[in-house]
């Protein structure tokens, strides 16, 4: 059953990274490109689950998708429907949570992109999608790699938030956080190392593809 935690986390990773990618890059494009007098509110709740603890934001989501809350309501119409003891549940949690560092790591990125080529696109009449794609993308993508990385690794190793909405069902919501946790309450020190060690391995291959793109990018600076 050790194997099932793995694919869980995997799975509530890649998806949760995926659609926090979706969401964040033309929210963070609109900020930039078209600043308004309010961004420091948008950013400050785009920011909020930074500086709150997981187990805050995993009561925040019960409270909105449980039994009583609004959406919990909602999503009961379809089939009585629940996120709650879920995979989903947990994902969402996850989305939360790794949000921030979604957001700063995109941020960086297109910062770090030479506005004269921005500008250039926009005189020969490049629309601001084109701009995006042709122009900031390309010239951010390792940065953008790297939040994506970042954001990946984060949300492998979520726990408080996505344990309070998915609960910790073997074989079914649990994840190589929550399942170390519960190896080691129930004295399983086996099943908690061999996660443990499944977990610092994918954390080192990542960090290790970070600090190469890190240094590509410092080669491009010197020859440029």
């Amino acid at each position: 059953m050790t194997i099932m935690p793995i694919l869980h986390s995997l799975v509530i990773a890649l998806v949760a990274t995926t659609l926090t990618f979706i969401v964040t890059l033309p929210i963070v494009y609109l900020l930039i490109q078209h600043p308004i007098k309010i961004n420091w509110i948008i950013e400050s709740l785009l920011l909020l689950p930074l500086v709150l603890p997981p187990t805050v934001v995993g009561l925040f989501l019960l409270q909105v998708f449980g039994k009583y809350g609004f959406m919990g309501k909602l999503l009961a119409l379809f089939n009585n429907y629940s996120l709650i003891f879920t995979l989903t549940g947990a994902t969402v949690a996850t989305i939360i949570v790794v949000l921030p560092i979604m957001y700063q790591s995109i941020k960086a990125a297109i910062l770090g992109v030479d506005r004269h080529l921005v500008e250039a696109a926009e005189v020969i009449g490049a629309t601001q999608f084109e701009v995006l794609r042709y122009v900031i993308l390309p010239n951010a993508y390792n940065g953008i790699i790297i939040g994506l990385l970042l954001t990946f690794c984060r949300g492998l190793g979520e726990f408080g938030a996505s344990l309070m909405v998915a609960g910790y069902i073997q074989g079914k919501t649990d994840t190589i956080a929550t399942a170390i946790y519960f190896a080691i309450q129930a004295g399983d020190n086996h099943t908690a190392i061999y996660l443990s060690v499944v977990d610092i391995l994918i954390g080192v291959i990542a960090l290790l593809f970070i600090q190469f793109l890190n240094h590509q990018n410092k080669r491009g600076s010197a020859n440029a």
